[in-house]
Parts: structure tokens; C-alpha cells; sequence
């Protein structure tokens, strides 16, 4: 008997000394978990591999990361990740899409090659989502159309139906400019040509901007051609469709997207998942198609000065 009043008498600091043991284990458990990075690349492309290497060495190794292409991930991977302090890391379209369709609410973002107009982040600092966009903002785009057909008062624009938000800031930009911006919204990528054919006769330039549902490799070839019979100029985003026949793009650099995320993510907060504001590409080239410059009357930078005005026009 007087054992076992003994042993009531120290049951409290069993029971105190277990509760310390379980919240110190906690506490050892969590720190055992470091924040570290997710990078998921859409597919094998060497663009997605520059941003990802450029990442990389700009995240200066602040935090470890692993690097996975979309079609190796298993089922709800990332939808698990809210567990662990992880930042994901999307690079291009097709993987922001299946990362934002996975994850909850818990996990931060970060999309890399992300296209404005058909963003699924809020962009705002603090958030768990942000972006490094693959567009240039708008007023830049616009000035450019300014520079290289300073007549031109018509823009024509042909986004997806669930890019139309994202047209806002063009009208802005357009007004302050005293442009006229005529747009299109398309459902699916086979309504583009009658899109095409019901602008191209009323404006003076064809803007295309980053939207997979417009333009794709299913889609480019008719929009390059259509708009040549027209004699309307096209202006684009990459230096392919400058080669193709667009009379001119400003082209986001791959590493310098990569290199900007990387950036963002040295100042990810892993305990609270906040991300710093979502922004535009800060580098660009400009690239031009001589030949298809000429054949339309567009004169287009000759030579390094005259390339360097323009970029400090466009900076």
C-alpha cells in the first residue's frame, strides 16, 4: 500500500516530465524537417534546363534543391507537400497548371516562364504564390509597337477566354498612349483563324503575347501567314517566331528568368510560406527580321547605337 501511494504520489511528474519529453521531441522532429526547394520542370526542353540552372546558382545554395520533370511525379506529391517546409518551384506552363491543380493552400510557389495573362498566382507580396512572368509588362511591349511603327493607332491582341483579365493592364497602357486596343478572346486554339479574320483588316499591328492556347505550334504558321497577306506587322515574344516571320519580339531571357527566381526564393520565408511580389522579366533582348522589316517599309535598329537608344527607351 505504501509503495503504491508512493507511486500516485509521483505520478504528476511522470506525466510532467512525459508532456516536456513530447514537446522537445516535437520541437527536434520539425527542426529535423529544413526547408528545401522543389524545382519541377514541364519537360526535357533546354529552356526549362537554362532557367533551372540559372536558379540554382542564384539561390546560392540558401536552401537544398531537387529537381523533378512533371511526368515523373507521383500521384498527390505535391499535394502532400504542405507537410513539409517546401518551396515548388513550377518552369513553364504545363507545370504551373498541374502544380496549382495539386496543391493547397498550404504550399508556396513560385512559377517560373509563368505567362501573365494566364497566371494562377495573385502576385502579391506575402502570399505563398508568386511568379518571375515570361512576358515583358505591357508598357514596354507597347512602346516597342510606338518605336517601330510610330503611325500605327491600332494594336490587335488575341488572347484564350481564360486570359481576358489580364488584358486590363494592356488598355491602360494603351489609352496613356493613345493607342486603340482591339482584342480578341478566343475559347479553343481552332477559333484563332476567325479571330484573325475579323481583326487583322481593322488594325495596324498584330501584338502576340505568351499564351499557349493562342499560340502553339498548331497555330503560329496560320497566324504568321494570315497576317503577311494582310500586310499587317506582327510583333512577338520569342526569338523564335522572329525567325519564323514576326517582324520583331522582345525575348525574356531564360537565365535571367532563372536567375530572378532564384533571387525570390533567397528571401522565401519557410515558417510562414510567404513569397516576395510577383514581377516581370527584368532583362530582354530585342531581335528583328530584317527581311520581313523591309518588305513591310519598317525600319528597325542598324547597328549597335542605334540598338542601345532603343533599349534605353525601353528600360
Amino acid at each position: 500500500m505504501g509503495c503504491e501511494l508512493g507511486l500516485l504520489s509521483l505520478r504528476p511528474y511522470f506525466v510532467l516530465c512525459l508532456g516536456l519529453w513530447s514537446g522537445c521531441w516535437s520541437q527536434f522532429a520539425w527542426a529535423e524537417a529544413p526547408a528545401r526547394v522543389l524545382v519541377v520542370l514541364s519537360d526535357t526542353a533546354s529552356t526549362y534546363r537554362e532557367v533551372t540552372d540559372a536558379f540554382v546558382v542564384a539561390l546560392a545554395g540558401k536552401f537544398p534543391v531537387q529537381t523533378r520533370l512533371l511526368g515523373e511525379l507521383r500521384d498527390n506529391e505535391i499535394a502532400a507537400a504542405h507537410m513539409d517546409r517546401i518551396l515548388v518551384v513550377p518552369v513553364g506552363v504545363r507545370a504551373m497548371e498541374e502544380i496549382h491543380g495539386q496543391s493547397r493552400n498550404a504550399t508556396s510557389v513560385l512559377n517560373l516562364l509563368a505567362p501573365r495573362t494566364a497566371s494562377l498566382t495573385s502576385g502579391d507580396a506575402g502570399s505563398r504564390d508568386s511568379a518571375v512572368y515570361i512576358d515583358q509588362p505591357p508598357e514596354r511591349y507597347l512602346t516597342f509597337v510606338k518605336m517601330l511603327m510610330p503611325k500605327a493607332k491600332r494594336v490587335g491582341i488575341v488572347v484564350s477566354s481564360d486570359a481576358v483579365n489580364g488584358l486590363r493592364a494592356y488598355a491602360v497602357e494603351a489609352a496613356r498612349m493613345k493607342l486603340e486596343l482591339v482584342a480578341e478572346a478566343v475559347p479553343e486554339a481552332q477559333d484563332v483563324p476567325r479571330a484573325l479574320q475579323r481583326m487583322l483588316p481593322r488594325v495596324d499591328v498584330l501584338l502576340l503575347v505568351p499564351d499557349s492556347e493562342v499560340v502553339n505550334e498548331n497555330t503560329v504558321r496560320h497566324i504568321l501567314i494570315a497576317s503577311y497577306r494582310q500586310r499587317t506587322p506582327v510583333i512577338g515574344f520569342s526569338r523564335g517566331l522572329t525567325n519564323a516571320g514576326a517582324v520583331a519580339s522582345l525575348v525574356s531571357s531564360p537565365a535571367g528568368i532563372g536567375r530572378q527566381g532564384g533571387l525570390l526564393a533567397k528571401q522565401w520565408n519557410p515558417a510562414q510560406g510567404a513569397l516576395p511580389a510577383a514581377r516581370f522579366a527584368g532583362d530582354f533582348d530585342m531581335t528583328f527580321n530584317r527581311q520581313v522589316a523591309r518588305s513591310l517599309g519598317i525600319e528597325v535598329p542598324m547597328d549597335e547605337r542605334e540598338l542601345s537608344a532603343w533599349r534605353s527607351r525601353l528600360e
